[in-house]
């Protein structure tokens, strides 16, 4: 897949429009990505919602594989880890995840990624991905 047909799939995926993830770069090995903070990510407290941090982290982790699979395979998520290790606060910049591969097999696939607020790792998730063949569309 082209960097530009990639670019444009990632910008396709309603949930990356929704919550505004930006796709900064990505290879086999390294995916980094960067979402805004918005108002509307603050949970109670005022700092930005853990589900969001996950959503971040775990799409990070999908796009080091899903572009590789080809139109025959498929992927989805077995199990997710994060641990959160400081406060994402509004005015402190964008978050920006990176995804890095752990493990890698024909059919299990572990992933790492950690997300970053100006300079400063506030979480780090695992992601376990089944990779298997493509199920036909139904008629």
């Amino acid at each position: 897949m082209s960097a530009d047909d990639l670019a444009s799939a990632f910008a396709a995926v309603p949930c990356n429009r929704f919550l505004g993830l930006l796709l900064l770069s990505r290879s086999a090995k390294r995916t980094e990505l960067e979402l805004p903070v918005r108002p509307e990510f603050l949970q109670e407290e005022g700092v930005v919602q853990g589900g969001i941090l996950t959503a971040l982290a775990d799409m990070a982790a999908v796009y080091l594989l899903w572009p590789d699979l080809g139109p025959d395979r498929s992927m989805t998520g077995t199990d997710a880890a994060m641990r959160f290790l400081a406060a994402a606060l509004p005015g402190r910049g964008p978050l920006r995840a990176i995804g890095t591969r752990l493990r890698s097999g024909r059919t299990l696939t572990v992933c790492e990624s950690e997300v970053f607020q100006a300079g400063e790792r506030i979480a780090k998730g695992t992601f376990t991905f089944l990779l298997r063949p493509r199920r036909p569309a139904n008629p």
